[in-house]
C-alpha cells in the first residue's frame, strides 16, 4: 500500500511540472463584468486571455461582485474571450489597456410571447438539464461559502443549512460519525443514512455484514472522512423519490451528490490553505468533591439501615493512622478534568490546476490532524486527488479521477468495547476521593496508576470486559487504533457521434483496507497478571474491492424552439467483495508486545479466538429517464429503473422503481408578462417509488460455521441462519409538491416542499424467534412506516451595492414519523418496568419511532403522611389489618411480587388508577426523540474587502433521555454524583412550603426505587446553537499586483460558540443513529462538541 501511495504522489508531481515556469514582467488587467439588461454584476464569468496564435495565456473567474484580474505580457493581438451561462460570448481586443470593463448580452429566445433565457446546466443524477427545469425536490449548496469552516468531514459544515436534512453528531471524539436523516428515519434498525454520490459514482460507506468493527454499525463512523472538504465544489441533496429513483435501491434514504473541483482553461494556478484551531470543551457536569462524596456515602448507608464501620470501609474513614488509605482515598480528584484537555487541529491543503483547450487538470494534497479534547484520542488524514479532462477530439472526450486517502484514528479502548461509551462516563462517576496515582505508606507518589484490585465501586471483570477502572490509566494506556487506506480511480469516456446523440461509459474501482488494533495492558486495569484480560490483544483486518460500471445513451433531438426533449437509456453493474480476519489473545508477556500473534505466557490461554469471513454481493440495473419541455413552461419528467440484487432469493430478486414529476412555470405565462419584478414562480409535483435491499449478502441461502467441538475426529459444522427465500424489497412510496418563487432580480427566493413518504415491508434485522427452531433470530419484513412533513427555505439579499452587501438565509422543516403497522411476530415491547434505570420501550401504532414510556414523577414524599395512598378525589384510602383495625393504605411499588412500601424521602410517582400501587398500569407515553422542527439561519455582511458571516442551527420539540443525569443523581451505589444531590431530602417537611425547590429523593444504598424510568430524566432537547462566526479579510488585488500572489485572504472562525437550551446535560445534540430502535435519543455523557477557534489563511499563486 505504501508503494502505491508513493507512486501516486510521483504521478501528481510529474503532472504539475509543466506549470512551474512563470513568465516575468507582466502587467495586471482588471475590470468588471456586468449584464447589459439590468447592469447587475455577473459572478463566476470566465475570462480567457488569448494571444495572436490562439493560445490561452491567462485565465480568470469573476468574484461575487463581478470583478476579475489577470496577468498579461501586453503583446499586440491579445484578446479577451468572456463567457457566462445564459449570455452571449464576447471577444475584445486588449490594445494595451490595463482596465477593461465588459458588458454581456443575455441569449434570449422568443417563443409566442414568452422569453426563454439561457440557464446553467445541472445534473439530475444521470444527465445534465437546465437548472430551472428541475421537476424534483433538490437543493444545491456551494462549498465556496463554507470554505472557512473547520471539520474533518463536510457533514459538519452542512449542519442546519439545507431544509429537511437533519444532521446530528454522535459525539465530539475525533473521527466520530454524524447521523444524516433526509426527511426522517425510514428504517427500524437498518441504516437510514443517504446514498452518497461522488462525481457520478456511488460512494461506499456501509460496513460489510461480516465485518462488524466490534459490533458497531456504519453510523458510528463518519460517512465522508475520506473526502477532503477542500476538494469539494458543491453538494446537491436529492430528497423526493422522483429525484432519487434513477439511483435505484440504494437511494431510498435520499442522495447526497458531491461534485469535486476540476481544472479549467488557464495557466497553472497554485492554491494553498491553512486552518489552525484550538478546541475547548464546554463546562462539564459539576460533581461532588471527595469530602462531599464521603458524606453522601455515609448518608446512603444510614438511610438503608447499615451502620457505617470505618474498619469495613476504610476508604471513607480518613484515618491518618492508616496511611495507605489516608493518602490514596483522601483526595479531591476531578476525574473529568484529568481526562480532558485543550484540543488542537491543523488542516493544510495545496492544489494546482490549469490546462489548455485540449486538457485540463487539478491535483491536490491535504493533511489534517486533530488532537481530541479527551486524552488518548486523535485523528490524522492524508488525502490526495487528481482530476484530468482530455478532449481527444470534438467528438471524443476522456475524464479520469483518482483519489487516495490514508487515515489513522486513535480512540479510547473502552470505545472499542462499546461505541456508545468513552472514558468521560467513568470520569463522572469514579470515586473522587481516590488518587490518580498511587501513594506509598510514606505518603509519596510512586508514579504508578492507582488501580486497586477491588474498591467499593467494584473492579474490572476480565471475563465480561467491563467494570470499574482508572479512567486516566485507561485513556493513556489502553490502545484502540484504526488505520484505513482507500484508493478510488474512476474513468469516463464520452463519445458524441452526432450533435443529438451522446454515449457515455463510466467505470469505477474502490479499494479499501481497514485495520483495527486494540490492546489492554495490565497498567490500564491493575488486574493480576494471570487474568485473561491482562495484555489482551485484538487485531481486526478488513478489505473490500468494488467495481462499478455505467453505460448511458443520451438522446437530445432538435424539435424546434417550442420543444425540448432529453432521453436517457442506461445500464449499470456493481460488484463488491470483502473479507475480514480477527484474532484475539490474552496474557502476552509484556505490555510492549501488542501483536496477538505473540505467544501467551499462560498455558491454555494464548488464543481466545481466531475468526475470518468473506462476503460478496452483486447487482445489475436497467434504467431510463426522459424529460420533455413545452414552451419553457410545461415540463414533465419520468424515470423507470429495474434492479436485480444477489441479496434476494429467486422470487424477489428483481425490483422495479418508477417515478414521474412535472413543473409548471407560471411566471412564463403571457398573462404574467407585466410583473417585471417576478423572476420565477413554478409549481412542481412528483410521485415515485424507491426500493431498499437487505444488509446480509447471503441471507437467502444457508451458510454453515465450524463448531468448537470435534465430531468423529473432524471439526463439527452447524447452520448459521435460516434460508430467507421470501424476504422482499423494502419499498418507499413518496409524493411531493413544491413551489419555487424568485423576485427582484433573484434577490428574494423562497422554496417550499410538502411531502408524504410511506415505507412498506420494513426490514427488521435480528428479530427474536423461539430457539426451538434451532435459531435465535431472523431477518424479516415486519411493517409499515410513514414520514410526512414540509420544508421552507428563504434566501434574501435586501441590500447589494458596490461596497456593501447584506444577505440572510433561513430554513425550517418539520417531519412527522408514524409506525402504521407491525407484524405480530415483532416484539412490541422491551425493557423492565420494575427495575431502576430502565424505561419500557415499545412500538405503538400511530406513534413515532423513538418514543419513550415510563412513570410520571411527582417529586418527593416530604413527610410520612404523604406516603398514604389517595383516591381520585384526594381522600386517603383505608383497609383493615389482621386485627380488624381500620388503617391507611401505604403507597407501594410492584405489589404483590415486590411489595416495596414507599417511605418519606422516597421518589413519588403518579398513581394513575389510584389503587395505591405503582406498577405497569401506571406507565404512560412520555415523549419521543424526533424534533418537531429543525433548521438554521444566518446573516452575511460584506463591506468592501471585509466579510462577516454568522450562522445558527436549531432543533425544537425533541426529547432526550438524560442517562447521565440518571447515573449521577440516583444516590444508590458508590458512584460519584453531581452537585445536584446536595439538594437531597434529609429530614421531614411537615409544611410543604418549607421544602426547597428541586428537592431530590433521599440517598438510599442498594434499596428503594428512586430512579425508575420516568419523566424525571426525560428532558426537552430543544436548542439554538450559535454554530459559526467568520470574520474574513480579502486582500485587494491592487495590493497583490506587486507580489507573486493572485488572491489572498485571512480569516477568523469560531464554531459552537454558545447553545441556548433548557437541557441540563452536557450537550443537547444527541445522536439519533444506531441499530437499536429502542435506544434512540439517549445521552450517555460521551464527549460533547467542543468550541473551536480557528485562524485561517488562503493563498492563490
Amino acid at each position: 500500500m505504501k508503494r502505491v501511495f508513493y507512486i501516486y504522489l510521483l504521478l501528481i508531481f510529474l503532472s504539475c511540472l509543466p506549470g512551474l515556469t512563470f513568465a516575468q514582467s507582466k502587467v495586471m488587467i482588471r475590470g468588471v463584468v456586468t449584464s447589459t439588461s439590468d447592469k447587475s454584476t455577473l459572478p463566476g464569468a470566465n475570462i480567457q486571455l488569448i494571444n495572436k496564435d490562439g493560445r490561452v495565456v491567462s485565465y480568470a473567474v469573476t468574484d461575487m461582485d463581478g470583478n476579475y484580474s489577470l496577468m498579461s505580457d501586453m503583446k499586440n493581438g491579445d484578446k479577451l474571450v468572456v463567457t457566462y451561462a445564459g449570455f452571449q460570448k464576447q471577444t475584445l481586443t486588449v490594445n494595451n489597456r490595463t482596465k477593461v470593463d465588459i458588458a454581456l448580452v443575455q441569449t434570449d429566445v422568443m417563443i409566442e410571447g414568452a422569453v426563454v433565457v439561457g440557464r446553467k446546466k445541472v445534473s439530475n443524477g444521470m444527465m445534465n438539464i437546465n437548472e430551472r427545469d428541475l421537476t424534483t425536490a433538490a437543493t444545491t449548496i456551494g462549498l465556496k461559502d463554507l470554505a472557512e469552516l473547520t471539520g474533518a468531514s463536510v457533514e459538519d459544515a452542512l449542519q442546519g443549512r439545507i431544509a429537511g436534512v437533519d444532521i446530528v453528531a454522535s459525539s465530539g471524539t475525533p473521527g466520530a460519525g454524524m447521523s444524516i436523516r433526509i426527511r426522517g428515519t425510514t428504517s427500524i434498525n437498518g441504516s437510514s443514512q443517504p446514498l452518497i454520490i461522488v462525481d457520478g459514482f456511488p460512494y461506499e460507506t456501509t460496513i460489510s455484514s461480516d465485518f462488524d468493527f466490534a459490533n458497531a454499525d456504519e453510523e458510528e463512523y463518519s460517512q465522508m472522512l475520506n473526502i477532503a472538504p477542500d476538494d469539494i465544489k458543491e453538494i446537491t441533496v436529492l430528497k423526493d423519490a422522483a429525484a432519487t429513483a434513477i439511483w435505484g435501491s440504494r437511494a431510498a434514504n435520499g442522495v447526497l451528490q458531491i461534485t469535486t473541483k476540476r481544472g479549467a482553461v488557464s495557466k497553472p494556478r497554485v492554491s494553498y490553505s491553512f486552518k489552525g484551531s484550538i478546541d475547548k470543551l464546554p463546562r462539564g457536569i459539576p460533581t461532588l468533591s471527595g469530602d462531599q462524596y464521603n458524606t453522601l456515602i455515609q448518608d446512603e448507608m444510614m438511610n438503608s439501615g447499615i451502620a457505617f464501620n470505618p474498619n469495613t470501609y476504610p476508604e471513607f474513614a480518613n484515618d491518618v493512622n492508616n496511611p495507605y488509605y489516608f493518602y490514596n482515598y483522601g483526595q479531591n480528584t476531578n476525574w473529568f478534568d484529568e481526562v480532558t484537555r485543550t484540543g488542537f487541529t491543523q488542516d493544510h491543503n495545496i492544489s494546482i490546476s490549469g490546462g489548455g483547450d485540449k486538457a485540463q487538470y487539478r491535483a491536490s494534497v491535504g493533511y489534517y490532524n486533530q488532537q481530541g479534547t479527551t486524552i488518548g484520542t486523535d485523528f490524522t488524514r492524508i488525502s490526495t486527488r487528481l482530476n484530468v479532462d482530455y478532449n481527444v477530439s470534438e467528438k471524443l472526450k476522456f475524464q479520469a479521477s483518482m483519489s487516495y486517502t490514508h487515515g489513522e484514528n486513535n480512540r479510547n479502548y473502552i470505545s472499542y468495547l462499546s461505541n456508545s461509551k468513552d472514558v468521560g462516563e467513568m470520569a463522572y462517576t469514579k470515586m473522587p476521593n481516590m488518587s490518580v496515582y498511587e501513594y506509598n505508606a510514606l505518603g509519596l507518589l510512586t508514579g504508578n496508576y492507582f488501580s486497586p484490585l477491588e474498591s467499593p465501586q467494584g473492579y474490572w471483570n476480565s471475563t465480561s470486559q467491563s467494570g470499574i477502572y482508572n479512567p486516566v490509566a485507561m485513556a493513556n494506556e489502553g490502545l484502540y487504533k484504526s488505520i484505513s487506506d482507500r484508493i478510488i480511480p474512476n474513468l469516463t469516456l464520452v463519445w458524441t457521434p452526432f450533435t443529438f446523440l451522446r454515449y457515455q461509459f463510466d467505470v469505477g474501482f474502490d479499494v479499501m483496507n481497514n485495520k483495527n488494533n486494540a490492546f489492554l495492558p495490565q497498567t490500564a486495569t491493575g488486574r493480576p497478571w494471570n487474568e485473561i484480560s491482562v495484555n489482551r490483544a485484538d487485531d481486526v483486518d478488513g478489505e473490500a474491492f468494488t467495481i462499478q460500471t455505467y453505460n448511458k445513451l443520451i438522446f437530445t433531438p432538435n424539435l424546434g424552439e417550442k420543444h425540448d426533449l432529453q432521453v436517457l437509456l442506461g445500464t449499470s453493474t456493481n460488484d463488491k467483495s470483502s473479507a475480514s480476519y480477527k484474532s484475539t489473545t490474552g496474557n502476552n508477556a509484556s505490555p510492549y508486545l501488542k501483536d496477538p500473534s505473540i505467544a501467551s505466557r499462560v498455558a491454555g490461554q494464548s488464543v481466545l479466538g481466531i475468526y475470518s469471513g468473506s462476503s460478496q454481493n452483486r447487482s445489475v440495473s436497467f434504467f431510463a429517464n426522459a424529460q420533455y419541455s413545452l414552451l419553457d413552461r410545461y415540463i414533465v419528467s419520468g424515470n423507470i429503473r429495474t434492479d436485480g440484487s444477489s441479496r434476494f432469493g429467486r422470487s424477489y430478486r428483481w425490483g422495479s422503481f418508477p417515478s414521474i414529476s412535472a413543473r409548471w412555470r407560471i411566471s412564463g405565462e403571457p398573462f404574467m408578462k407585466g410583473l417585471k419584478w417576478l423572476d420565477e414562480l413554478s409549481l412542481r409535483a412528483s410521485y415515485g417509488v424507491n426500493g431498499n435491499a437487505p444488509k446480509s449478502d447471503f441471507g437467502h441461502i444457508s451458510t454453515y460455521g465450524i463448531y468448537d467441538y470435534n465430531y468423529l475426529g473432524s471439526a463439527g459444522t452447524y447452520p448459521n441462519n435460516l434460508e430467507l427465500i421470501d424476504l422482499r424489497w423494502e419499498r418507499s412510496i413518496q409524493k411531493n409538491f413544491g413551489v419555487n418563487f424568485a423576485a427582484f432580480n433573484n434577490r428574494f427566493n423562497v422554496d417550499f416542499e410538502l411531502y408524504k413518504k410511506r415505507t412498506n415491508d420494513l426490514f427488521f434485522y435480528g428479530l427474536d424467534i423461539p430457539t426451538s427452531t434451532g435459531f435465535s433470530s431472523v431477518d424479516m419484513n415486519v411493517g409499515v412506516m410513514d414520514n410526512q412533513g414540509w420544508e421552507l427555505s428563504v434566501m434574501t439579499t435586501p441590500v447589494k451595492t458596490k461596497d456593501f452587501t447584506f444577505s440572510f438565509n433561513f430554513n425550517i422543516a418539520r417531519n412527522e414519523n408514524f409506525v402504521r403497522s407491525i407484524s405480530e411476530q415483532y416484539p412490541m415491547e422491551s425493557g423492565v418496568s420494575t427495575a431502576n434505570g430502565s424505561y419500557i420501550r415499545r412500538f405503538e401504532i400511530d406513534q413515532p419511532l423513538g418514543s419513550f414510556y415510563g412513570y410520571k414523577y411527582n417529586g418527593v414524599y416530604l413527610n410520612k403522611d404523604q406516603t398514604i395512598a389517595r383516591d381520585k378525589n384526594g381522600g386517603k384510602i383505608f383497609t383493615y389489618n389482621d386485627a380488624g383495625e381500620r388503617v391507611p393504605v401505604q403507597m407501594r411499588f410492584g405489589y404483590p411480587s415486590i411489595d416495596y412500601q414507599f417511605q418519606e424521602g422516597d421518589a413519588k410517582y403518579e398513581d394513575l388508577n389510584h389503587d395505591g400501587n405503582i406498577d405497569y398500569l401506571d406507565i404512560v407515553y412520555l415523549g419521543n426523540a424526533n424534533p418537531l422542527f429543525q433548521g438554521g439561519f444566518g446573516p452575511s455582511f460584506r463591506y468592501k474587502n471585509f466579510t462577516l458571516n454568522l450562522y445558527f442551527n436549531y432543533r425544537y420539540g425533541n426529547d432526550i433521555v438524560n442517562s447521565a443525569k440518571m447515573n449521577m443523581e440516583n444516590m444508590y451505589s458508590f458512584n460519584n454524583q453531581s452537585t445536584a444531590v446536595l439538594n437531597r431530602w434529609r429530614h421531614s417537611y411537615e409544611n410543604e412550603a418549607d421544602a426547597p425547590e428541586g428537592l431530590l429523593p433521599r440517598a438510599l444504598y442498594k434499596k428503594g426505587y428512586n430512579y425508575l424510568g420516568s419523566d424525571r430524566f426525560i428532558e426537552d432537547g430543544s436548542f439554538l446553537r450559535f454554530k459559526s462566526l467568520t470574520f474574513k479579510y480579502t486582500f485587494d488585488r491592487k495590493m497583490l499586483a506587486k507580489t507573486f500572489l493572485n488572491d489572498a485572504s485571512i480569516y477568523l472562525t469560531m464554531q459552537n460558540l454558545f447553545v441556548w437550551t433548557n437541557y441540563t446535560g452536557q450537550d443537547p445534540e444527541v445522536s439519533v443513529g444506531g441499530s437499536d430502535p429502542f435506544k434512540t435519543g439517549y445521552d450517555y455523557a460521551t464527549t460533547p462538541r467542543s468550541k473551536e477557534y480557528t485562524l485561517g489563511l488562503s493563498l492563490t499563486f
